[in-house]
């Protein structure tokens, strides 16, 4: 898939993967919600602008985080306007974005490393495998050598 600038328009299919929702789900967004308008194209193909993907994101953290009722967004959108929702919560969706790729990177640190242990002690029981085995072939052909001599 190719990977589109940040301020790129995006269709409904790259918005609901980037929301992990549905597309039905956004129709019915839209629906509900007028202040989400993106922009239709020939065929009623939607193009959501950087700004309506930002406020799809404030909308989902009032629905599943927040646990608003649609009536309850829409009355917060109605009372305080679509520049409150999006600046109220474009903090917490930054907040949660640096808290997920810290916990990320520190998964990922906590991995290698552990990874890096793993290997060593698989790499020193290699190479005790591998002395052994060594001796071990050594004591053989030397028997191998006893015994064409002898001949």
């Amino acid at each position: 898939m190719n990977i589109k600038k940040d301020g790129a328009f995006k269709t409904i299919s790259e918005v609901a993967a980037e929301l992990n929702i549905q597309q039905h789900v956004l129709r019915f967004w839209e629906k509900k919600f007028s202040v989400i308008k993106p922009m239709t194209r020939g065929g009623g193909r939607r193009y959501y602008r950087p700004e309506d993907v930002d406020l799809l994101k404030s909308i989902q953290t009032l629905l599943y985080s927040e646990m608003y009722t649609i009536s309850g967004v829409q009355r917060l959108f109605k009372e305080n306007g679509k520049s409150f929702v999006l600046n109220k919560y474009a903090d917490d969706l930054k907040d949660n974005v640096f808290k997920n790729a810290k916990n990320k990177q520190d998964s990922n640190d906590s991995s290698y490393r552990k990874d890096l242990f793993d290997d060593q002690d698989f790499a020193n029981d290699n190479v005790n495998d591998l002395k052994q085995f060594i001796s071990n072939s050594i004591v053989e052909l030397e028997a191998l050598q006893s015994i064409i001599r002898a001949h």
